[in-house]
Order: structure tokens, then sequence, then C-alpha cells
């Protein structure tokens, strides 16, 4: 069963889950969230069982109160203070879209807390294509439609296949709007339109593998390779999946799993 809690760091409150039984510590960065992940915490546990019975698996999110100007350097800042509380030397980094922007700037400025590292779904440094989807959402979040936004981020992330296939489901998923979820989400979306680490990369010591998907209409597949290039680093790109290829490939995890335990 997986476990939640919420850590007091020096600026403010990261919540995380943990489950698995191993002795390797692996911490996952997500991506984008108008919600967090706290109500997803099952879903995750499953979805991640692969990891299980080798790697105890750390889930941090983002600040809850993130201040004026919260950078992907302040994310990467707060993570770096949450894998210290969680008791973690050193781990094996996973993170996808915003959360692989978060795991690059981790890697730069913490690389004794960063054993392998694996990026997904994400950049370096923004394009044109992230720009106008994160300005898009930026807009429909300032209007107050969250349904809306919801509805536009399902359908830019996800394949039409899977929104045909659980068409139910995410009819079903209702998001509770507040004030304050709406301010934090649109600070993270700043956050990622100004990341750019690009000319850093060079710093990163850690044995990393991007993963790219042809049809990502977010961070785009190119952005990937760029990244991977410049790393000089394993590169494998999905020809038929798009920005959530981590959560619908079949054999993503499996991948993921196979580099962290070469």
């Amino acid at each position: 069963m997986a476990e939640t809690g919420t850590l007091k760091i020096k600026n403010g409150e990261v919540q995380f889950i943990k489950f698995g039984k191993g002795k390797k510590p692996l911490v996952i960065l997500p991506g984008l969230s108008y919600d967090g992940f706290f109500p997803q915490a099952e879903a995750i546990e499953s979805a991640y069982g692969v990891f299980s019975e080798d790697f105890t698996v750390h889930l941090i999110d983002r600040n809850l109160t993130p201040k004026t100007g919260y950078s992907v350097r302040d994310m990467a800042d707060d993570a770096a203070e949450a894998i210290e509380k969680l008791g973690i030397s050193c781990a094996d980094v996973f993170g996808v879209s915003l959360g692989g922007m978060v795991a690059q700037q981790l890697a730069i400025c913490y690389p004794q807390l960063v054993n392998k590292l694996v990026i997904g779904s994400t950049m370096s440094r923004p394009n044109k294509t992230v720009l106008s989807v994160l300005t898009r959402w930026e807009g429909i979040a300032k209007s107050g439609d969250i349904d809306a936004l919801t509805v536009d981020i399902n359908k830019t992330i996800y394949s039409p296949s899977t929104l045909k296939k659980y068409a139910a489901v995410f009819s079903a998923l209702k998001t509770v709007a507040t004030s304050e979820k709406t301010a934090r989400f649109i600070t993270y979306i700043n956050a990622a339109k100004n990341f750019d680490v690009y000319s850093a990369l060079n710093r990163i010591t850690a044995k990393t593998f991007v993963i790219g998907a042809l049809r990502d209409r977010i961070t785009t597949a190119s952005a990937a390779l760029e990244t991977a290039n410049a790393l000089r680093c394993q590169y494998y790109e999905y020809k038929r999946y798009g920005h959530a290829v981590f959560d619908e490939a079949p054999d993503y995890k499996k991948r993921v799993y196979g580099f962290l335990t070469e």
C-alpha cells in the first residue's frame, strides 16, 4: 500500500508518495498537474509495480506554496531538500515532462544526489511548440474554465485511441477548481516557459537515458533528441506515441527499469 506524506521544507511544503521494498532508492519527478498526484497514489503504485521489488520509490511533487517567480531551479532546490529529508543520500532519478526539466536541473546543481538519470517527453530549452501550448493553457487557466483546461490538456497529451478507450474514465474525473490551485498551476507553467539549461548540460555527470516520442505535440521529439545529443547519452524514440508515452506505451516502464538495473 502506497504511503503518502507532506514534508516541510525551507520555502514551503512538498507532498510525496512512497512505495516498494527494494534497497535501491528511486525518485520520480512528475509532470505538470493541476491537482497534484496525491489522489493518484494507488494508481501510481500499480503503474510502477515493476520497480517495487528492487526499488523503494519516492514520487516527489512540487512546492504547494511557490513564491512569486518560482523557477525550475527552485523546484530542483526543493526536490533536493526533500530527498535529503527523506534520508536518501543518492538515488536514481526519473522525470517526465516538467519533471524531466527538474531532473536535469537537479543533476546539474546536485550531482551528488543523482546516480542514474532518465528523462522523458521533455526539453532542455523551450521551443515554439511548447511555448505555444503552455501559453494556451495559461490563458484557459486564467479564464477560470478549468473543465475546458482539463479537456485541452488530455487532448494534447494523449493519443486519440487512448482518449476513446478511456472516454468514460476521463469524463468521470472531475477537477475541483480553486484560485489557489489555478495560481500554482500558472506559476508552474511560467517556470517551464523560462527553463533553459541547454548550455549547462555538460555539467551532468550521471549516466543518462533520454526517451522521446515522435508524436509529442508539446515538448516535441526534436527537443528530446537535441537534449540527448548534447548529453551524448542513450536515446530511444517511440514512433507511434505522443507526449504521454510514459503512460501509454506498454513497455515504457520496463525500458526504464532495464536501464536502471543494467
